[in-house]
């Protein structure tokens, strides 16, 4: 029985030991090191206590980050839409700028006055289709849903 006392008073006394605190030494060279045995013209430091935070509970914050993430992929899809509604738009201006309504100028290459007319239909097309092209961005735009509410 007595050795099992010592071994209990042995393993107890070594477990405070190793408790003992965290040492710094700067050597010669300006090295410093930190350590929990102590050594000559080492000095002992007092660190502040831990803090422990509880826990929270995991399905909470799951459902926030994907809520966070379904939120940046929203934004992400809106920004590409409105990219691409700018460019449209953009191209758009610059087609019936060209068509100034119905009455593009004659380029050196149309002499052929069919020519010019087949250029008048086909811009008088892609003022269509674009115009078509940027309602059907916007309506997609809108049918976005809102910001989600993240808690």
């Amino acid at each position: 029985m007595t050795s099992k006392y010592f071994l209990f008073f042995a393993l107890f006394a070594y477990s405070l030991s190793t408790h003992g605190g965290v040492y710094k030494h700067v050597d010669a060279q300006g090295n410093v090191t930190y350590s929990n045995v102590p050594s000559s013209d080492a000095k002992r430091i007092d660190l502040p206590s831990l803090i422990v935070v509880p826990s929270t509970e995991s399905g909470d914050i799951d459902d926030r980050m994907i809520k966070r993430r379904e939120s940046i992929k929203l934004e992400e899809q809106r920004e590409k839409l409105q990219d691409k509604i700018a460019e449209e738009e953009k191209r758009l201006n610059e087609v019936k700028e060209e068509y100034k309504d119905g009455m593009p100028d004659r380029l050196g290459s149309e002499r052929n006055y069919q020519r010019y007319l087949d250029r008048v239909e086909r811009l008088k097309e892609e003022i269509k289709v674009r115009e078509k092209s940027v309602n059907n961005l916007r309506e997609e735009l809108n049918q976005l849903p809102g910001k989600i509410k993240i808690r």
